[in-house]
């Protein structure tokens, strides 16, 4: 019997699916007996409200599927090969979660090797995939290979982020794009913030809790940003830079890093009142570029003469260049108000944010930075920075959420985990006391400054007691403090 072409093609296309679930379980089964007859060394952290113990991490040593680099090379090779041929929706989702499994029990070299043979993008293009479609298990198992691939030659300095209550998107993660309105209780003020899709902006694509907490410290003491420019860094959907327009400032520019992030700024500045949205405008803007300034990389004429695009963050396809290039924020331009949040999620970022602030801030200028405080070491090390040059640095922290009563460490599940109906209350309350600062205060200008203050051992300690709370950081320059 001759067989036709589509029946041999659905014969292939079952039998990759089907080496591929038949990894997967040896995967498993192996980790399985591994963790059966070893003994797991344990990590308690006190960031949570329930004391989290996790696994050491794997080394090619202790991964039986990797103990053999050449096999698990190969096996890492047949996948991501059979991805490229591989055209059935689900054959390919089952084989990009054996790739997954593979990668992660492979330890540093798999992973790398992975990298190396093209597995990013078909990583990418999975992800968005199974973030249009609600995916939990994709969205888990791609997102954590991703992150951890993102620097195996460093795991000794890469971080843990964990999970801190209250400050995840919530059911609108796996949502279409849509308009969240955010109602401030002071003012009585709605604004309406644009969302994006996954897979233009990645996580800049929706409003996640930090965002909803420093525009509510906005609406609670409106003078802070009240006939003064502001500038939003790192704005994701610009939710504090789009409040501070409606509550009055004298100017305020929305900006991110993430070229497909910027439309949806545009559409909400086109939705607020018209007298605030003369006021305010979407700029593209990476932190990184101050730095290379800043250090002296490039030089400030140069800077000023370009209009190139040297660091993006997400996508950047070809057809956004041109309107990137044509709104990128201006070398020179300085503000009374620069607010960022929740943007601190690996040390690379520690010091081009802190540059941007010096940079951007004006002489009699003021900082605002409000981070889940999901490493107590990545806080750290941007207040070393801002330290080290020389600005006044305030430190205040909200109470915990007791809203939730159990969560994981952040592994991508974390950012469409449930919202209790309790969090916006939360999120009010929190930002009336971080607006008042003084009841906030658990590190003031002087104690700051304080000899020995700044060293690395003291200042880790101090901010991996902070973890699972939020941290904001109230920055001006010294001549102001």
């Amino acid at each position: 019997m001759v067989m036709t072409r589509c029946a041999r093609e659905t014969r292939e296309r079952r039998e990759i699916a089907r080496r591929a679930r038949e990894t997967r379980i040896e995967s498993r089964r192996r980790m399985s007996s591994f963790s059966e007859t070893n003994e797991w060394a344990t990590t308690t952290t006190t960031t949570t409200t329930t004391n989290a113990t996790m696994p050491r991490a794997w080394t090619d040593d202790d991964a039986p599927f990797a103990r053999d680099g050449m096999q698990a090379h190969e096996r890492v090779k047949a996948l991501v090969e059979t991805l490229e041929v591989t055209k059935a929706r689900d054959a390919r989702r089952e084989t990009t979660l054996a790739l997954c499994e593979q990668m992660r029990v492979g330890g540093a070299s798999a992973m790398s090797y992975a990298m190396s043979i093209g597995a990013r993008g078909m990583l990418i293009k999975a992800l968005n995939l199974a973030m249009r479609e609600g995916d939990e298990e994709a969205m888990d198992a791609v997102g954590n290979a991703l992150g951890k691939a993102s620097g195996p030659a460093n795991r000794e300095a890469s971080v843990e982020l964990r999970a801190v209550a209250g400050s995840q998107v919530g059911a609108r993660a796996s949502m279409p794009a849509g308009t969240l309105r955010v109602r401030l209780p002071v003012s009585g003020f709605e604004v309406g913030v644009c969302e994006s899709e996954w897979k233009d902006a990645g996580l800049a694509w929706r409003v996640w809790g930090a965002g909803q907490i420093m525009a509510r410290c906005f609406d609670a003491a409106p003078e802070l940003v009240r006939d003064l420019s502001v500038l939003e860094i790192g704005a994701g959907c610009g939710v504090c830079g789009l409040v501070a327009a409606r509550l009055g400032a004298l100017r305020a520019v929305v900006t991110d890093g993430a070229p497909g992030a910027l439309d949806a700024i545009r559409r909400s500045v086109v939705g607020l009142p018209e007298e605030c949205a003369r006021n305010a405008s979407a700029a593209f803007f990476d932190f990184r570029d101050d730095q290379d300034v800043l250090n002296g990389t490039v030089s400030i004429e140069d800077a000023r003469a370009g209009t190139g695009v040297d660091h993006w963050v997400h996508s950047r396809p070809h057809a956004l260049k041109a309107t990137t290039e044509a709104c990128k924020l201006p070398v020179d331009e300085t503000f009374d108000v620069v607010v960022a949040t929740d943007v601190l999620y690996s040390d690379d970022h520690a010091g081009p944010l802190a540059a941007s602030f010096i940079r951007r801030m004006k002489p009699s200028g003021r900082g605002f930075i409000l981070n889940a405080c999901r490493n107590g070491t990545l806080i750290a090390h941007f207040i070393q920075h801002l330290l080290a040059h020389g600005v006044a640095v305030r430190i205040s922290a909200a109470e915990r959420f007791d809203g939730e009563r159990e969560f994981s460490q952040y592994e991508g599940g974390h950012l469409h985990r449930h919202l209790p109906d309790t969090a916006e209350a939360w999120w009010n309350e929190s930002a009336r006391t971080l607006a008042q600062f003084a009841p906030a205060v658990i590190a003031d200008e002087e104690a700051t400054r304080a000899p020995g203050f700044a060293e690395t051992e003291r200042l880790e300690s101090f901010a991996t007691a902070l973890e699972g709370r939020f941290v904001l950081l109230d920055v001006r320059p010294t001549s102001r403090a």
